[in-house]
């Protein structure tokens, strides 16, 4: 099963909810109009430990459809990148079903959706300044002239780039010591070796930090994530 990616237009809908997305399951790409220089503060911090699989790009211009070009323009070149990729429009837009009707008679997997849905509600929200042409790490291969790279900055004085951290040595040490004791128990799904890893530690692991330790174990090969399953290669 390939990578999946949700296309959130940003414009039309402004998203509630990440339902049962994890970190580590799928890429979020966030189109924000040129007008728009805001999101809300609720939903960048629960986006916050997907790390560098989520990215916010604000569109160069203004016009009817804008947005939806650039969403389109992006399926197109990640699917020659990635042809087992599967694509979730998040948009209220009916004006996409044609190019989802197209792109299944291409053999690509697209389909729209008003909502991301699910079960993690956020509170009313307040907003916080997008910082403008801060560098993202792109989940594209080049760096497109048509788009602005955004940072959603969370608080004053943290650090936007935090959540990208190295994790210490000694925690991936001793997580991937740990997996091999544990032989065929290992945890099976990405959800239960997130639990695993806040337990193993005292003081428990912060969202973050497991986002940058199951990064590191799929750096270094040690594991892989098929949709919700995690794949062992510990050695």
């Amino acid at each position: 099963m390939g990578l999946q990616f949700f296309l959130i237009d940003f414009e039309n809908v402004q998203p509630t909810d990440i339902g049962s997305l994890v970190p580590g399951s799928c890429k979020i790409m966030t189109f924000l109009g040129q007008n728009q220089s805001k999101v809300p503060v609720a939903l960048s911090r629960i986006l916050q430990p997907f790390g560098a699989d989520v990215e916010y790009l604000q569109i160069s211009g203004s016009g009817p459809n804008a947005v939806d070009f650039h969403i389109a323009f992006y399926i197109g070149r990640l699917a020659a990148s990635h042809p087992d990729a599967r694509f979730t429009i998040v948009s209220r837009d009916t004006g996409f079903d044609p190019l989802v009707k197209h792109l299944a008679s291409l053999k690509i997997v697209c389909n729209r959706t008003a909502s991301i849905g699910g079960s993690v509600k956020l509170p009313s929200p307040k907003v916080t300044s997008v910082a403008k042409g801060t560098a993202v790490k792109s989940a594209v291969a080049a760096k497109p002239k048509l788009a602005k790279n955004v940072v959603v900055t969370i608080e004053p004085g943290t650090a936007a780039g935090a959540v990208k951290s190295k994790p210490a040595a000694a925690h991936v040490t001793e997580v991937v010591k740990r997996l091999k004791g544990l032989k065929a128990a290992k945890p099976a799904t990405l959800k239960t070796l997130q639990s695993s890893l806040k337990s193993w530690f005292k003081p428990a692991l912060k969202p973050d930090e497991v986002v940058s330790v199951i990064a590191a174990l799929k750096d270094s090969k040690k594991i892989s994530v098929n949709g919700t399953k995690v794949i062992y290669a510990l050695g």
